[in-house]
C-alpha cells in the first residue's frame, strides 16, 4: 500500500498570514492531530509514503525519514514521486501523480492525500483514490476515515 503525500495543507496547517513554527531540525512543525492521524493510518496499513510535496526536493530520503519519525510518523519506507531536484523542473501536481500511476504496473493499492485542487483534473479512476484536505484543517478524522476506506476496501 502506498500513500502519495503532500505536506502543506495536510500535515502543516498554519495560515498563510502567520509565521510557520519550526522544530529543532529546521523543518515546519506538523499539526499534532494530523500527524497522529497519519501515524494511525500507517499503523493500520503499513503503507509506505511517496512524497508529492514540493518540499521533497530540499531533503534526502534519510532526512525525510528523520523529519517524519521526529513527528511520530513511522513509515516502513519513504520515496519521492520522481527524481526532480529543482522547483522550476517540477510539474503540475496532477500531472506528476498521473505519471506515477501510469508507471505502476504492479496494481499496488494507493491513496493520494493532498489539498491541491489541481487533483480535480485527474482521470476519474485516479481521482476516486484522492482525499482532498482543507488547508487550515489538514488530515482530520473525516479525511483519515476516507483514506482508510480507500486503502482497506478491496
Amino acid at each position: 500500500m502506498v500513500i502519495l503525500l503532500d505536506i502543506d495543507g495536510v500535515l502543516v496547517t498554519t495560515p498563510a498570514w502567520r509565521a510557520v513554527e519550526l522544530q529543532d531540525d529546521g523543518f515546519m512543525k506538523f499539526n499534532a492531530r494530523a500527524a497522529n492521524n497519519l501515524g494511525r493510518i500507517i499503523d493500520q496499513t503499513q503503507a509506505r509514503i511517496v512524497l508529492t510535496t514540493s518540499h521533497r526536493i530540499n531533503y534526502s530520503l534519510g532526512e525525510w525519514q528523520v523529519i517524519l519519525q521526529t513527528r511520530g510518523i513511522n513509515s516502513p519506507l519513504i520515496a519521492k514521486i520522481n527524481d526532480v531536484a529543482t522547483l522550476n523542473c517540477m510539474g503540475d501536481r496532477a500531472d506528476e501523480i498521473a505519471e506515477w500511476v501510469a508507471s505502476r504496473s504492479d496494481g499496488e493499492t494507493y491513496v493520494i492525500i493532498d489539498d491541491d485542487l489541481s487533483i480535480n483534473r485527474l482521470p476519474e479512476a485516479i481521482k476516486a483514490r484522492c482525499v482532498l484536505t482543507k488547508p487550515l484543517i489538514g488530515l482530520d478524522e473525516e479525511a483519515m476515515t476516507k483514506v482508510l476506506d480507500i486503502l482497506l476496501t478491496p
